[in-house]
């Protein structure tokens, strides 16, 4: 495929895995990132070399798109974790200059990485799974939720006062190699002998795999038609702690474990404590649907963690 890809937050979990996506199928990536790739995340075979800048420096990140020309840009920087304004600053600056480049080279598509976490505590007296349109607000103690929500509507006044084609894929709890927290981390430390407490973010919880994400991403990005502002990206069915521990003992029945809680339960778990997402959207827009279960995504995860269990750190 004649394009070239920059892919901010690169040397990230999901940055990298679609940094390798796109390497594979034959695409020009500029990987960016403000950190270098964790060592876990360094056994992924990536050949090209990340640059180490943050996007929201505004002369240098516009100089490297004016000098690569990219056709598209997946923006998967992550904003900083702790909760303080800065999140809503990174977000802004960030989407800011993303745009802006985008706006100037004419790009085919900005892709942006947003969350399931936008939606907060928002229980449908139905039960029925969380559309992209229900609506949401900004939670004034939730400064990762809010930066997300901004970011979104930044790319959405963007792509209706300057045609910039922007979309936003709103995850629900992704995993699969690498990710250094939450159920892969738990599973390497069981592989490596170590105490392993595995755990669901929320109960229960519509885990989504790494691959079918990146499956979305490039959808998203080389889909040609006009796209919607926002897609759901989930499993589309929701996950309990005895499917949970029945998928980890059946893909790594040698390793010791039991199942654990979100070390962060009574904060972080509260703000996403909602229903399952609706990917109706994502299926007939993108023709997208995910096809790893969790059962799958566990036994995959185990042989990554057996095949590298030498270089694991």
């Amino acid at each position: 495929m004649d394009s070239t890809i920059l892919i901010t937050g690169a040397n990230g979990f999901i940055g990298s895995h679609f940094t390798q996506l796109m390497e594979s199928l034959g695409n020009r990536v500029v990987p960016i990132d403000v950190l270098p790739r964790s060592a876990d995340l360094s056994l992924l075979a990536i050949q090209t070399a990340s640059r180490i800048m943050n996007v929201t420096d505004e002369a240098p990140f516009r100089e490297l798109c004016r000098l690569e020309q990219p056709t598209h840009i997946f923006h998967a920087a992550h904003p900083p974790r702790d909760d303080s304004p800065e999140v809503i600053n990174f977000c802004y600056r960030a989407m800011t200059n993303i745009l802006e480049a985008a706006r100037e080279l004419k790009l085919s598509r900005v892709v942006y990485s947003s969350s399931g976490a936008l939606y907060g505590q928002l229980r449908k007296k139905d039960r029925a799974p969380i559309k992209e349109d229900d609506p949401v607000a900004i939670y004034p103690t939730y400064f990762y939720r809010s930066g997300k929500i901004i970011s979104e509507w930044m790319g959405d006044f963007y792509k209706q006062k300057f045609g910039v084609p922007f979309v936003a894929l709103r995850y629900s709890s992704v995993y699969g190699p690498g990710l250094a927290r939450g159920i892969p981390l738990e599973l390497k430390k069981g592989v490596l002998g170590q105490p392993c407490r595995p755990y669901l973010t929320r109960l229960p919880d519509d885990l989504i795999y790494i691959d079918d994400v990146t499956d979305a991403v490039r959808r998203a990005l080389f889909t040609e038609e006009p796209l919607s502002r926002a897609y759901n990206i989930a499993f589309n069915q929701a996950y309990g702690n005895q499917d949970l521990e029945d998928s980890i003992r059946k893909a790594l029945p040698e390793i010791s474990f039991e199942i654990g809680k979100h070390p962060h339960a009574a904060t972080v778990g509260a703000h996403r404590d909602r229903d399952p997402l609706d990917i109706t959207r994502a299926k007939e827009d993108l023709d997208w649907t995910p096809t790893i279960d969790l059962e799958n995504g566990i036994a995959r995860i185990a042989a990554w963690l057996k095949s590298h269990a030498n270089r694991l750190k």
